[in-house]
């Protein structure tokens, strides 16, 4: 996962930063920071539907 993405998600479901602070603290924007969020739980999703159909076909 890239790192802004990764960052982003640790500060906000993790750390429970706000947007507002995530962008004052990486001096981004609101709305990169929800952006970034958004495409990091789609990116940990498809990650995980791989990761859940490799095992599946091992079995």
């Amino acid at each position: 996962m890239p790192v802004g993405y990764r960052t982003v998600f640790n500060l906000y479901a993790i750390d429970g930063y706000t947007h507002e602070e995530i962008g004052q603290s990486l001096g981004i924007t609101e709305s990169t920071s929800k952006s970034q969020l958004h495409r990091a739980r789609a990116l940990l999703q498809r990650m995980i539907a791989e990761s859940d159909t490799r095992l599946s076909i091992n079995y």
